[in-house]
């Protein structure tokens, strides 16, 4: 289904479980509360009519009389309960406004003509304006929805379009540049790692494409992807390169090396744009189990455990970040931790002490079979 994919429908599915649980507290309301509500109100017209009978017991004398005998039978099935040491009822006469309520003391039954008591009819008033209100509720929810989604779809398109367009020209300046000068061919490569980088992430959506596996040196996939930003990490470290620290001897990983040469270039230039102008960045390779790590340590500004519950949300992008200026579009990390488990393995980030993130990649070992890469 074009756009949508378990993301956008959990994000729905958030959008609507409000109006699903204003909808479900309703019925428990209606099927549990009402029946005592209305209960609570027989009761309170039932005592109203009740006090009029007392008068009558202790003063047969404000009513009318007739023998028991006379007692009309609509009357007798209308007995309201026991008054020691007799009985009594009411008739509510509703085309007139009143009600007829009657006192048997075993002498006669004394009567009167009482005005009507309301019963407020809860059931019809609770279904009239709660269905009012839960159209309405659930309209809004449906047309925020429909907004929601036809917002990702364009932000989907607009990417889509943007990284096609850009495909072309950039190819051709490849094409251009050839040997002659490997600066701009290092950022034309860049630009165009870019531009794969949107078209991975809208394929994310729809069909991945599958991860073509192969053994391979992940300090390889490192140096290819390292050397496109060896410039600029210089420039920021007075001419140094990155420390890289690989404990021991590194079994070959099994993964999509162009994928993993991807994941790597997404990493470094995250901690290029957001964390080594606030201070050192360092990269560490082992080994741990059936995985080889990568670890992208910094020392920049960091994220509180909310920012780095969501740093793999598609298109999410920190406050600060975007308070700062600094240009993105929120799809790099998404689209990592998306290649990494395709390929057995995961990218995760966890807070560094005593500030900066550290975020670990893990790519599973290549059968000893497989050897070197």
């Amino acid at each position: 289904m074009r756009g949508l994919d378990w993301k956008l429908l959990r994000s729905v599915a958030a959008l609507s479980l409000p109006t699903a649980v204003v909808c479900a507290l309703s019925v428990y309301f209606f099927v549990d509360r009402v029946p005592e509500i209305e209960k609570a109100e027989r009761n309170r017209v039932r005592s109203e009519y009740r006090e009029v009978a007392q008068e009558l017991r202790q003063n047969p004398d404000d009513g009318r009389y007739m023998r028991e005998e006379s007692l009309p039978e609509v009357w007798k099935g209308s007995s309201a309960g026991k008054m020691a040491p007799g009985r009594w009822g009411y008739v509510p006469i509703w085309p007139k406004g009143f009600a007829w309520v009657w006192y048997d003391g075993g002498k006669g039954v004394a009567y009167t003509q009482t005005p009507l008591v309301r019963e407020r009819d809860y059931r019809t008033m609770f279904l009239s304006f709660g269905s009012l209100f839960l159209i309405v509720l659930v309209g809004m929810t449906v047309v925020g929805i429909r907004y929601f989604v036809d917002y990702v779809r364009a932000r989907d398109d607009f990417l889509a379009a943007t990284a096609h367009d850009l495909t072309t020209p950039l190819v051709g300046m490849r094409m251009s540049i050839g040997r002659c000068d490997a600066d701009a061919k290092a950022l034309n490569e860049r630009l165009v790692r870019i531009v794969e980088n949107i078209k991975d992430f809208m394929r994310l959506g729809g069909r991945r494409r599958d991860p073509q596996l192969s053994a391979f040196d992940v300090m390889r996939a490192y140096d290819e992807a390292y050397a496109l930003f060896r410039d600029d990490y210089r420039d920021l470290f007075g001419g140094n390169d990155v420390p890289v620290e690989a404990e021991g001897e590194l079994p070959n990983v099994l993964a999509d090396e162009t994928m993993t040469v991807q994941m790597m270039w997404n990493l470094l230039g995250n901690d290029l744009k957001y964390a080594a102008p606030y201070g050192p960045v360092r990269v560490r390779f082992f080994a741990e189990g059936r995985f080889v790590k990568a670890e992208f340590i910094d020392e920049g500004q960091g994220m509180t455990p909310r920012q780095m519950r969501r740093a793999f949300d598609r298109y999410y992008r920190a406050k600060t970040v975007l308070e700062s200026g600094k240009g993105g579009f929120g799809i790099g990390l998404c689209t990592s931790r998306e290649f990494a488990r395709a390929m057995g393995g995961d990218l995760a980030v966890r807070a560094n002490s005593p500030r900066g993130c550290v975020f670990t990649l893990s790519l599973p070992v290549a059968p000893a079979s497989a050897g070197r890469g």
